[in-house]
């Protein structure tokens, strides 16, 4: 969803479920906000792509063939672009963004918790 988005009168519920997980962590009130905001922002965007690549549902799927098509003709002018999906398929494939970005996520929420413990 593009723009603001509407929130109905039950949607405070998984809001306070996740900041609750968050009770003594160290983290004030704003930052156990932000840190559910960060981490539903990742998977809301996710679903987003997922939705928007239609039945298939695999977003760096439709990605990397959009991304074939253009390195085949211009892969010269971008040799990262170019090397990144052999890259992908060496290492376990693609469409891990998901898991990913939640590891990072969650592993940098860590590091300021542990921070604040020390």
């Amino acid at each position: 969803m593009v723009g603001p988005r509407l929130m109905g009168p039950c949607e405070p519920a998984w809001i306070e479920q996740a900041l609750a997980a968050l009770d003594d962590t160290g983290l004030t009130g704003a930052e156990r906000m932000d840190a559910v905001v960060l981490l539903s922002g990742h998977v809301r965007e996710i679903a987003q792509q997922a939705r928007a690549a239609g039945p298939a549902g695999d977003p760096e799927a439709q990605l990397s063939a959009t991304l074939g098509e253009l390195m085949r003709e211009h892969g010269e002018r971008y040799p990262a672009v170019a090397a990144a999906p052999a890259s992908a398929a060496q290492h376990g494939g693609q469409d891990q963004a998901l898991e990913f970005g939640l590891q990072r996520i969650l592993d940098g929420l860590g590091l300021l918790i542990d921070r604040r413990a020390s």
